[in-house]
């Protein structure tokens, strides 16, 4: 078995027309949910379905307990989950700052170097022709949020405009959602 990927264009935020080197990127095969993952495991480990489910609720539960009181959790050998802040205004001395200008950025996974390189050890890539990104190139919700410089809503707001104006077109489900452009 093998994960498929292509070579995408490199987008250029300073649009000065200097073409920037191709980058690889995993070509979806789709995303699983919480409860497939449980029915996987069902299936492999067999353990009981309510149980599978109970554990992974349980889990869920308790990282955000601890996120939200401000632990680092480990999650066996995958890795560290942390929360990351940012900043709403330049701040350059301590005083100035205010709680309301800081808030939640993101949750990072560290993930595990030996979990990594497991992964590495036995990871086949093959090179795979979308025909979607040949015809039409894609884009997803976060890669237009980070080249326009929008939120996740301001961006889905902008991408939802233009399915409506007839400009792009959604293509996939879940997590592995891409917009390309109508014809």
């Amino acid at each position: 078995m093998s994960v498929n990927y292509d070579l995408y264009e490199t987008p250029n935020p300073d649009k000065e027309g200097e073409v920037l080197p191709l980058h690889a990127r995993v070509v979806l095969k789709g995303s699983y949910t919480a409860e497939e993952i449980a029915d996987q495991v069902v299936a492999f480990q067999r353990m009981p379905h309510a149980q599978v489910v109970g554990i992974i609720e349980a889990i869920s539960k308790e990282l955000r307990h601890l996120l939200l009181k401000g632990f680092s959790v480990e999650l066996g050998d995958i890795g560290y989950f942390t929360l990351s802040l940012s900043v709403d205004k330049e701040v350059t001395k301590p005083k100035d700052l205010r709680s309301p200008s800081v808030s939640l950025k993101d949750i990072n996974l560290r993930i595990n170097r030996q979990f990594k390189k497991d992964i590495e050890s036995e990871l086949v890539l093959q090179r795979y022709h979308s025909p979607f990104r040949v015809k039409n190139p894609c884009i997803n919700r976060q890669d237009y949020a980070s080249l326009v410089g929008k939120t996740k809503t301001q961006a889905l707001k902008d991408i939802n405009t233009f399915i409506g104006q007839g400009i792009l077109r959604k293509y996939g489900t879940g997590r592995s959602v891409v917009y390309i452009k109508a014809e």
